[in-house]
């Protein structure tokens, strides 16, 4: 994160009109699909017409992508199969007015196709790591400041501070982690807030590729229908977020403690809740939130799959980067 804030953004970047364009679509796969999630958000906050698809959705509707589109590709490689076959696809034909690229590879297919290239800078990566998914939340939090037409001196610094924040975080998952997996029938849900939501995004799909454990993500409304009958002893439930943004989610929280459920707050009024496990990552700013939630549920991730005695991270059928679709 710290490399990032050090290398220029192309000047190009700042001569791009948000106004200019019929509509913004934001795509890619995996973690670099849930980096560029706080971004849409923000984008659509602002009355702005976005979208926010992977690319294998992409792929399968075309028809969304037009000739006044700026089209936001994230791919750490810059050559995963669905953003390879994306840009063949636009070959001579239906290219958008602008392809922004984010990406770690500036000789990857993506960034020799792209008119706009925003580097992430992260070096190399462990396998259990989220340094790439953290940078890539920096690279979009900068490149949309630069959009925007703020200062980039500004974003630098709040990169610079975010760093500092993670240094000092070191959360405790051991003990909820323990209890969890000694239940007969363990489960894990992340909830969120909607400004929280990628990270309980990229907790699901970290639980997933590291402890090859099954979990999912949710909004608070959306884990009320269907998904809260999971809940009860075994349940682990990660609640991320400001409850004065949602109450709803404190009183969610409340509901699956009484009824059993192991419950950590991060970021979470967890006053009225009585949460055993509750964090909180005195971030200064919305990104250092993610990118502190984010080192959280890595941590989380791996100490799951020791619990079960899985080598974090270890790939069994699929690889760091997927290139087959």
């Amino acid at each position: 994160m710290r490399a990032l804030a050090t290398k220029p953004l192309p000047e190009a970047l700042a001569r791009l009109d948000l106004d200019g364009y019929e509509r913004i679509i934001l795509t890619g796969m995996g973690a670099s699909l849930v980096a560029a999630h706080p971004t849409w958000s923000s984008m659509v906050g602002e009355g702005r017409p976005t979208w926010w698809v992977s690319t294998a959705q992409l792929l399968a509707m075309p028809e969304l992508v037009t000739q006044g589109s700026l089209l936001w590709v994230t791919s750490q490689s810059g050559e995963s199969g669905e953003v390879v076959a994306l840009l063949r696809s636009h070959e001579g034909k239906r290219r958008p007015s602008t392809l922004l690229a984010t990406t770690n590879e500036p000789q990857s297919t993506l960034a020799q196709a792209a008119d706009v290239v925003v580097g992430l800078h992260f070096g190399e990566e462990a396998a259990v790591s989220t340094k790439s998914y953290i940078s890539t939340l920096a690279a979009h939090d900068r490149a949309l400041s630069v959009l925007r037409h703020q200062d980039d001196a500004r974003a630098l610094e709040r990169i610079g501070t975010v760093a500092d924040e993670l240094e000092r975080f070191s959360p405790d998952v051991a003990p909820i982690v323990a209890s969890g997996l000694a239940s007969p029938r363990p489960r894990f849900a992340f909830v969120a807030t909607p400004s929280d939501l990628a990270t309980a995004q990229i907790a699901a799909l970290l639980l997933n590729e590291v402890a090859k454990f099954p979990a999912e993500a949710f909004l608070t409304g959306e884990f009320r229908h269907g998904p809260i009958e999971m809940a009860g002893p075994g349940l682990v439930c990660l609640l991320f977020g400001p409850g004065t943004e949602n109450a709803s989610l404190t009183t969610l929280g409340t509901e699956l403690a009484r009824g059993g459920a192991l419950v950590m707050t991060v970021d979470t009024d967890a006053g009225e809740l009585g949460s055993q496990w509750p964090v909180l990552t005195r971030s200064s700013s919305h990104l250092g939130r993610l990118a502190c939630g984010a080192k959280l549920v890595q941590l989380l991730s791996a100490e799951v799959a020791r619990g079960l005695g899985i080598q974090p991270g270890h790939f069994l059928f699929g690889q760091k980067v997927t290139v087959a679709i």
